[in-house]
């Protein structure tokens, strides 16, 4: 099975994960991609971020916070597996949904159900909720 690296960042605001919907497929995925050449995830996601987010999308470099990797089945792809090296951070400026990018999706994981992509769903919805970044509580607040 192949396998595939990506640099993901969690854009997280009023209790809702940022997630993107490509054209090639409907899950929905973290913003980030794959890792080209030598670059490092600093270089890939200030690319990456203008490429998907809209070029007036900046990535605030001071928010950047590793949170860990996560491997699960690749979105839209049964016959490989994608490991996330996933950071939090913080976006200035508008988005846009641009390049290979379908939509922008605020998700609410207390009120919205979504098609969301394995690792995704399955990985970085748990972890960031038992971090306490997320909240699934219907009683919570933003």
């Amino acid at each position: 099975m192949k396998k595939l690296y990506k640099y993901g960042v969690a854009i997280i605001s009023d209790n809702r994960l940022l997630l993107c919907r490509p054209f090639a497929f409907r899950d929905l995925i973290i913003p980030g991609g794959i890792r080209e050449g030598e670059e490092n995830h600093i270089t890939n996601l200030i690319r990456e971020t203008s490429e998907e987010l809209g070029d007036q999308a900046k990535l605030v470099l001071s928010s950047l916070e590793y949170l860990g990797n996560f491997e699960d089945v690749a979105a839209g792809r049964s016959d490989a597996i994608v490991e996330i090296e996933l950071y939090k951070a913080k976006i200035d400026g508008t988005l846009k949904a641009s390049s290979e990018i379908a939509e922008l999706v605020w998700f609410d994981p207390r009120t919205m159900h979504a098609q969301l992509s394995p690792i995704v769903k399955n990985k970085i919805l748990p972890f960031l909720i038992t971090r306490g970044l997320l909240k699934n509580d219907h009683r919570a607040t933003g």
